[in-house]
């Protein structure tokens, strides 16, 4: 008897349902993301999400400085940042030897010069457009938690809670791709480093043939575009194909896994605890330093143990 078949799901019956980041991480994505809603409103997720087009950069791009800023501009559009009051600061690495022996190389950073956001920017690579918004993007989303007062430095999590509000913003492709980037060297491939690094809180590697970039794993990443897309009412989001493969897979698994385990646009943990994402506001300084991004090699095991959220 013919029996009548329901739709498959949009992901591969060999992805795993099982989530694909430990507990404690998947607590943490979830109640920063809940959080986010709290702070910002549903329009950041619900808006169309960023990906490369020709106005975004503009066609023609080449990183010059006049074309940084006019980035830096449409951007500051994107995330609800009035561009008037905020300044860039554009350098290169004058000393890559020093750098490498130091294992790390500033990419960009930011801080508060007399009540005045400032975000720095590497030019090295700045004609790669895609590198250069998604560190453009983590400074920003600086400006939007540091700078409007939502958390301090006093947060153990506050560089990836960073590279978390990037994804939220819809600039999750940039960020998600920046932190892997594969690149043809002369042994074979190698992983090119694209993002953005804090030396205190991830111990980045380079190993025969890699190095990584950013605050986030992969599978993190994965995970939070999976909940990003559950927020948005997506299942089979059509930007994933815009994902480099190894996060784009995470994104699958985490979608499967989130409709096993919960209402569509609700998180598991949320629906069994309802743990807040704790913020305090403390007084600062007119200057102050407040993040630095860094690129780090090393030769220690790669990926490392990304830290636990911890409340401030």
């Amino acid at each position: 008897m013919d029996e009548k078949r329901e739709t498959p799901p949009p992901w591969s019956p060999t992805i795993s349902t099982e989530c694909p980041v430990g507990v404690a991480h998947q607590a943490w994505i979830e109640a920063s993301i809940t959080w986010f809603v709290r702070e910002f409103g549903r329009d950041p997720v619900l808006r169309p999400i960023v990906l490369p087009r020709p106005d975004l950069p503009s066609a023609g791009y080449t990183g010059a400085p006049e074309q940084i800023d006019d980035l830096v501009a449409k951007m500051c559009g994107l995330m609800g940042i009035d561009r008037s009051k905020l300044t860039v600061e554009l350098f290169d690495r004058e000393d890559e030897d020093a750098a490498a022996r130091e294992g790390k190389r500033a990419v960009g950073h930011y801080y508060v010069e007399n009540g005045r956001a400032v975000i720095g920017l590497d030019v090295t690579e700045a004609s790669d457009a895609a590198y250069l918004i998604a560190v453009i993007a983590h400074e920003l989303c600086h400006v939007r938690l540091l700078g409007e007062e939502r958390i301090t430095t006093k947060r153990k999590d506050h560089e990836r809670l960073t590279d978390l509000l990037t994804v939220y913003f819809g600039f999750g492709v940039f960020s998600t791709n920046a932190a892997l980037r594969f690149g043809e060297a002369t042994r074979g491939f190698s992983i090119q480093p694209l993002g953005d690094l804090d030396e205190r809180t991830l111990n980045a590697a380079r190993n025969d043939g890699y190095s990584r970039l950013g605050y986030l794993t992969e599978r993190e990443f994965g995970y939070a575009m999976a909940c990003y897309a559950w927020l948005r009412g997506e299942t089979d989001p059509p930007w994933a194909a815009r994902l480099d493969a190894g996060p784009r897979a995470f994104l699958r698994q985490g979608l499967a896994y989130l409709t096993r385990s919960a209402p569509p646009g609700e998180f598991p943990t949320r629906r069994a605890s309802g743990a807040p994402v704790s913020v305090r506001v403390v007084p600062k300084p007119d200057r102050v330093w407040l993040g630095g991004l860094y690129l780090m090699f090393d030769r220690t095991e790669w990926p490392p143990n990304a830290p636990g959220h911890r409340p401030s």
